[in-house]
């Protein structure tokens, strides 16, 4: 760190610091203790980054929890030429057992934004182009992701575009949408049954980095006959696919079993 660093600057990256190591959170004693630093100190840093969304503020529980903002700026540095060649190579394999479309995608502002596509071989493909986005809440990509998350986070994000009708399977009320993830919660992957697209069904996992947060999320997708009929199969090889990732990104398991989200 330079010497003409200012102070405040550097204690905003400790607590983030601190609190990417502690999924389950942190109350505001443990963060001042471990930074050595006085808790009216902390605490007012804390109320400004909460403000912006860096840090999440668990009144329940009285801890505090990395933010949406700081998970945004985790994905959006993601396309990058470290992860860049794992995440394709696994996509490849989905493509070789699956034969259908397989992509990669993070979440945006209320959107996912598709990163990394592998074409299927079948004379029918998806027509999902790399840096287009789709509202998050009617894609198995955005469900996986945002199964990750608490529930008050879940909202947050659902608060910026609301339950957008985009076609008639589109889920729009947000106790089923809720109901809906702790089911993608329970079987370890989403289905978009064509909620975003007519004709078209796709199954989606996690990924997750070595801190234990969700980075993205990758799927496999088709036509809703081929797909529904092979569900079981290719929502297995995507869900292996994610966990090989997140390994290969640092990922423990354990790190989320802490929290009690996230896949089951």
């Amino acid at each position: 760190m330079g010497q003409n660093a200012d102070p405040s600057s550097m204690r905003v990256l400790r607590i983030l610091e601190i609190l990417a190591n502690h999924p389950d959170g942190l109350t505001l004693v443990e963060i001042s203790r471990q930074l050595s630093i006085p808790k009216s100190t902390v605490l007012r840093l804390l109320d400004l980054m909460a403000h912006d969304g860096y840090v999440y503020a668990d009144g329940m529980r009285g801890v505090y929890t990395i933010g949406l903002k700081t998970l945004e700026l985790g994905m959006t540095a993601l396309n990058n030429v470290e992860l860049t060649p794992i995440v394709t190579r696994h996509l490849h394999d989905i493509v070789n057992v699956t034969k259908e479309t397989s992509f990669f995608a993070v979440y945006n502002d209320g959107y996912v934004v598709y990163l990394q596509k592998v074409e299927g071989t079948q004379s029918i493909r998806t027509g999902a182009q790399l840096g287009s986005r789709k509202h998050v809440h009617c894609t198995a990509l955005g469900k996986a992701i945002l199964s990750t998350l608490l529930m008050e986070e879940v909202d947050k994000i659902l608060d910026i575009n609301g339950l957008v009708a985009v076609t008639q399977n589109t889920i729009t009320d947000r106790r089923r949408f809720h109901e809906e993830l702790v089911e993608v919660r329970r079987r370890g992957y989403a289905v978009d049954n064509e909620e975003a697209e007519p004709g078209l069904t796709c199954f989606a996992a996690p990924v997750f980095n070595n801190f234990g947060n969700v980075v993205g999320a990758i799927s496999v997708a088709g036509p809703t006959a081929r797909m529904t009929r092979n569900e079981a199969a290719f929502s297995q090889k995507v869900k292996e696919a994610a966990d090989a990732i997140s390994r290969a990104l640092g990922y423990v398991p354990s790190a989320r079993a802490n929290l009690g989200i996230g896949r089951t």
